[in-house]
């Protein structure tokens, strides 16, 4: 999955990629994990979209501006709330994730939809973005403007945003109505929910789409975790006898 992630946010070529996610796992495991421990273990989706968060602050540091296409330019915060201003939440979500990189076939297989709603969602883009909607790969056109927006806007939590742990809760179908609405309106207005909201819903399409690696293959991804104290608890007679 964070093969994938810098796949769509990142200029890398694959080798590149792989070298980058050694270096972000060193990251990760350095002090003992520290980082990693700090990730909400909750549930599976919350972790990953706390990883997914953690690749994007990490890679803004080794992104290169020079790498973004100059025309059409880069969104920014001001321009992407003008665009999505008076859109339907999913409408925003289409235009958000593809902007973000993804191709319209991808954006029917995430979402689930049917070309006609997908096509319904791009609208606004046709103008000036149809580039991004010339793509047949999923790759971002403004990896470091984009990450840097990102940021930006998760950042800006305001005290009535939404939690993760409900945005789980209404991607499952488990909150009622009554939780669920408020949630969606607000999240059509606020720039911090509709990015927590997409992370959630992309981590999610990309966990169902993995497939299982050999484990050779895990084992040369992994080479960089370090091997940590055992803190298992010692019995009375191992610590009587010094073992």
């Amino acid at each position: 999955m964070a093969l994938q992630f810098f796949g769509v946010y990142s200029p890398w070529a694959p080798d590149a990629a792989l070298e980058c996610w050694h270096g972000a796992l060193r990251a990760l495991s350095a002090n003992a994990c520290a980082t990693l421990k700090g990730f909400s273990h909750q549930s599976e989706r919350e972790f990953l979209v706390d990883l997914r968060a953690f690749l994007q602050d990490w890679s803004a540091t080794k992104l290169d501006s020079s790498h973004d296409a100059a025309d059409p330019p880069a969104p920014t915060v001001q321009t992407l709330n003008a665009l999505l201003s008076g859109l339907p939440l999913l409408h925003q979500e289409i235009a958000f994730l593809t902007l973000a990189g993804y191709s319209q076939v991808t954006l029917e297989r995430i979402l689930r939809l049917t070309p006609t709603v997908a096509g319904e969602g791009l609208e606004r883009l046709r103008t000036g973005y149809h580039r991004v909607l010339e793509r047949s790969e999923d790759r971002c056109l403004w990896p470091s403007a984009w990450i840097g927006l990102c940021r930006a806007a998760r950042a800006d939590v305001q005290k009535d945003c939404t939690p993760l742990r409900q945005l789980v809760r209404i991607l499952d179908g488990q909150a009622s109505w009554y939780d669920k609405t408020p949630a969606e309106e607000h999240c059509a207005k606020c720039l911090h929910c509709l990015e927590l909201w997409t992370s959630l819903v992309e981590v999610v399409a990309w966990d169902r789409a993995r497939q299982l690696w050999p484990a050779e293959r895990v084992e040369t991804l992994m080479v960089d975790i370090p091997a940590l104290p055992d803190t298992a608890r010692k019995s009375l007679l191992n610590r009587l006898f010094g073992r």
